[in-house]
Order: structure tokens, then C-alpha cells, then sequence
């Protein structure tokens, strides 16, 4: 398979809902991906500036194409809220032949 016909999931997180609705609508609107989930709030706990810390937080799982994915880093390092953001990209192995379709053709 070439990476022309490859999916991946991109993940980040967000302080509010509001935060991620707003990435989400821009990531489907320019059509960088397929379908955005946000999850929340969740609990993370992580180090930041020498201490500990935890925080609620909101997940996105973004549906995209191994193709959109230099753009869609590109796009959400640019909006993001945060000074450094999680920005995770998971290739696809293996999806139903229906899904993977749709997901390349929303984002191509």
C-alpha cells in the first residue's frame, strides 16, 4: 500500500471543549481530516516546568491520510492553545477497505 492509500489517527489534547471544537472544525473545514472525536474531560498527569502536575484535558482523535499529516501537524501546532502541544501520529495498519476510502477521500 503507498502512502497515498494509508490513514492515520493524530492525537492532541486541549484545556476546554470550546478549545477543541475549535480545531476540530478547522481541521475538517479545510478538509485535513475526515472526522474529529473529542473525548473529556479526561485526567493527565504529567511534569511541566520542573513539577508535577494534573490537569483536566480534552482528546482529540483526528482522522486523517498519512498524505494530510505534514499539514495537519502543521495546522495544529500553529492554533494550538498550548506553548507545546502533544501532537502524536499513529499510522493505520489495518481498517475496513469502506473506511479507509472515505477517510482518503475527505482529506485528499
Amino acid at each position: 500500500m503507498s502512502e497515498q492509500d494509508e490513514i492515520a489517527l493524530v492525537m492532541t489534547t486541549v484545556e476546554t471543549s470550546d478549545d477543541g471544537e475549535k480545531l476540530a472544525r478547522l481541521l475538517v473545514d479545510q478538509s485535513l481530516a475526515a472526522c474529529v472525536q473529542i473525548d473529556g474531560p479526561i485526567i493527565s498527569h504529567y511534569r511541566w516546568a520542573g513539577k508535577v502536575q494534573r490537569a483536566e484535558e480534552f482528546r482529540l482523535m483526528i482522522k486523517t491520510s498519512r498524505a494530510a499529516w505534514p499539514a495537519v501537524k502543521q495546522d495544529l501546532a500553529k492554533h494550538h492553545p498550548y506553548d507545546e502541544p502533544e501532537i502524536i501520529m499513529l499510522t493505520i495498519d489495518e481498517a475496513s477497505d469502506g473506511y479507509r476510502d472515505w477517510v482518503i477521500d475527505q482529506t485528499t
